[in-house]
């Protein structure tokens, strides 16, 4: 049986571009991908001396003019694709921090070993805007068909997350399928994760 296990949590905008404004503040930002923390744990190993983590990274956030942001129809009205040739107004890269981007060894009841991701990830370049938070916790543990995991957290309705081990994905939430919208990055985190014990 495989003792390596890998977990990764995909954050990521849907649209090429998300346009928002609130009371004056806001305008057009890049989509896609955010954050991608992954590691592995090796359940031959006991405690933190498992945990193996890739290197963790912010991608470049990217500010367009309001004009470059353009409708697609059918979607809600954040979810915009960029103007042909457009070029950005602003770029900056959130500072890495253990505060805002991590993942340590952890405790899951039931689990013989567990991980925690912790993502609150600001637009470096609007201060004043709301993070994309997630909390997340998987746990696993060796059984007699061979692994299982759990998992529990919480994180914001938007924008969209993917959980996956071993490159299947366990858990996925789709912010435009909900229906959620900029809006549901305010505080506190409105959406938890349950996962009881499941075979890979």
């Amino acid at each position: 049986m495989a003792t390596n296990v890998s977990i990764k949590l995909t954050v990521g905008i849907p649209s090429a571009v998300v346009f928002f404004q609130f009371a004056g503040i806001g305008g057009a930002y890049n989509g896609g991908v955010k954050c991608s923390p992954n590691a592995i744990i090796d359940l031959d190993k006991a405690g933190s001396s498992s945990l193996s983590v890739a290197v963790l990274a912010w991608e470049k956030t990217y500010s367009y003019a309001n004009a470059d942001a353009l409708v697609v129809a059918g979607k809600p009205d954040w979810y915009r694709t960029l103007r042909a040739g457009a070029a950005p107004t602003g770029t900056a890269t959130l500072e890495l921090k253990p505060s805002n981007l991590n993942i340590e060894y952890a405790q899951l009841s039931g689990a013989t070993h567990a991980i925690k991701f912790t993502v609150v990830g600001a637009n470096p370049l609007l201060a004043v805007a709301p993070a994309i938070d997630a909390e997340i916790t998987v746990g696993l543990r060796k059984s007699t068909g061979g692994i299982q995991f759990s998992v529990q957290g919480d994180h914001d309705g938007f924008p969209n997350y993917t959980l996956q081990i071993n490159g299947n994905t366990v858990y996925a939430w789709d912010c435009v399928a909900v229906g959620e919208d900029p809006s549901a990055l305010g505080p506190p985190m409105d959406q938890s994760v349950k996962i009881t014990w499941k075979n890979l």
